[in-house]
């Protein structure tokens, strides 16, 4: 008890609401790093009976991310590819998250484009380029990004 007596008179204490505050971001960031430890995907990625590219955020990505994912046609798809997570450019947040080396989630512009990142802690990431639509790039984190580069062009070709 005198430890506090002593920090109220040095002028050492908190405001009330202080607690609440700090309790609210490290809830925050408790839950970013959760989910990018959480599992090999972040969001899932596939394409629809009627060739629609459909990529999906998986659990709590959705809210990071602020997003539900993307519906476009695969006729929109003009390369898809696997590239390293670090050699990226990502642009301006707007809205989203990003956590230095734990997570990008979001939509990320630059140049006047847009990007949609679904991105945990991999190493190599799926890289999607769309024509006419309202991202230009899609990043996302899948559990085998080789597989779901064959399983695209498979599917762009089956489409032309």
């Amino acid at each position: 008890m005198h430890l506090m007596a002593a920090a109220a008179v040095l002028g050492l204490s908190w405001p009330p609401w202080w607690g609440w505050v700090t309790a609210f971001v490290l809830s925050v960031l408790g839950g970013i790093v959760a989910t990018s430890f959480a599992g090999p995907h972040v969001a899932a990625v596939g394409v629809s009976p009627d060739d629609r590219l459909l990529v999906r955020p998986v659990g709590l990505m959705r809210v990071w991310a602020l997003s539900s994912g993307i519906d476009v046609p695969v006729s929109a798809i003009i390369d898809v590819g696997v590239s390293p997570r670090k050699g990226l450019v990502k642009g301006w947040r707007a809205p989203g998250t990003y956590l230095p080396g734990v997570m990008t989630a979001g939509t990320f512009r630059r140049h006047g484009e847009k990007a949609l990142w679904m991105v945990g802690r991999a190493k190599e990431v799926l890289v999607i380029e769309l024509h006419s639509e309202t991202y230009r790039h899609v990043v996302v984190q899948v559990e085998d990004p080789h597989a779901a580069v064959e399983a695209l062009r498979a599917a762009i070709n089956r489409e032309r």
